[in-house]
């Protein structure tokens, strides 16, 4: 017997483009809700950004599985209306417009209101619906300068530095799925909709919390927790090692050959070191290289300390672990080929064939969706100019 989806009967229109609404939309789909992605007819901007495979990039790919493709064009205006159309038929409607543009198409919270009381509408943005920054263009990769997350990623003279994965976008999507799992749960009491404002600027505050915090009560950045936790360089490349605890810090001496490190006055314990890292972390560095970093790791798991040779993305897919539990199946994508999808905690694994795990094409869905409407072949090819799938 198969399992039932958590969200099998949801119907979701996402008209988000990027990285943070796409993701909520596709973790919805992943449970089982019928996505319907509308994409403008040269589809979502994201399919553009980075090296192409047809029809699709790597983030486009990673963020938009399991959803039915539909190209309206929404500054047509019969095309805006069969948009309405599905969204008064639709329990959860996701949009990344900038604050109020939607509205101007007719598509605010206020107005599908009206027809569809029931409707979980969220909204997601850079700095949020209100407030004085609300109109202002925000990327990942801006919010990164503006929470503070890049002072706490410095290059070695002290620049700043930014994250080269788009972090918080995808945090964003996994809070607006939150929130709108949570609004979906709390319908089934009274059958109400909600609106639900998400922005980047208040997803990743809330994953610095801890930062905030301490630099709140110090004014100022906090000592570094931890030294001499961090990567070093081996033979072969590179390695982590890390602690938690002062014992920790004396098998790293131990383990490296420098066992009077440990005793050492200047720096016996967390603080001390921190105030001496100048001085104790190229020694360290020098004995680090000795070995590779297998060779490292593998001594210093013996020896409790925690630590991982430095991989990129390949070994990690070829990594024996990885590989045992099958984190990353190979399926087979449009344009793509079989290609290595890793799970979603929480959700199916990755399946070949499965359409919860397979990508579409630009507007793929929209003959089938717009029929569902009672579109008629001429009246879709009408909208579509002859492009539907």
């Amino acid at each position: 017997m198969t399992e039932r989806a958590p969200l099998e009967g949801i119907r979701v229109v996402d008209v988000s483009q990027g990285i943070a609404g796409p993701h909520c939309g596709m973790l919805l789909a992943l449970h089982g809700a019928e996505v319907i992605k509308i994409e403008p007819p040269s589809g979502d901007w994201m399919r553009q950004i980075g090296p192409r495979y047809g029809k699709q990039t790597s983030h486009s790919a990673s963020y938009n599985r399991g959803k039915k493709s539909v190209v309206l064009d929404l500054k047509n205006p019969d095309a805006l209306h069969v948009a309405r159309r599905l969204v008064d038929r639709a329990d959860v409607f996701v949009e990344n417009f900038r604050p109020g543009a939607v509205g101007r198409l007719g598509l605010g919270y206020e107005e599908v209101h009206k027809t569809n009381p029931g409707l979980v509408y969220l909204s997601i943005s850079g700095y949020g619906q209100q407030g004085p920054y609300r109109d202002r263009p925000c990327t990942d990769t801006v919010a990164q300068a503006f929470s503070g997350m890049m002072t706490m990623n410095r290059a070695p003279d002290g620049t700043p530095v930014k994250a080269q994965v788009f972090m918080i976008d995808a945090i964003t999507g996994l809070y607006g799925f939150q929130a709108v799992s949570m609004a979906l749960f709390a319908r089934r009491a009274d059958g109400a909709g909600k609106y639900l404002d998400v922005s980047l600027m208040q997803s990743i505050a809330a994953i610095l919390s801890p930062h905030l915090l301490d630099q709140y009560l110090l004014d100022g950045p906090p000592r570094l927790p931890n030294v001499p936790g961090g990567v070093y360089q081996s033979k072969d490349g590179w390695v982590l090692v890390t602690l938690l605890h002062e014992r920790q810090y004396q098998a790293i001496c131990r383990v490296i050959g420098l066992p009077a490190l440990a005793e050492d006055p200047r720096f016996n314990d967390f603080e001390k070191r921190a105030q001496n890292k100048d001085i104790l972390l190229p020694l360290l560095q020098q004995a680090f290289l000795k070995e590779t970093s297998a060779v490292w790791a593998d001594r210093m798991r013996e020896a409790d300390v925690l630590t991982s040779p430095v991989q990129s993305p390949l070994d990690w897919l070829s990594d024996l672990h990885v590989q045992a539990v099958a984190a990353a199946p190979m399926v087979t994508q449009p344009d793509l080929g079989k290609v290595p999808v890793p799970n979603v905690p929480g959700a199916t694994p990755s399946r070949d064939g499965d359409p919860r795990h397979t990508l579409p094409d630009v507007g793929e869905h929209t003959e089938e969706v717009l029929a569902g409407l009672g579109l008629s072949a001429s009246e879709i090819a009408a909208l579509t100019g002859g492009r539907a799938a």
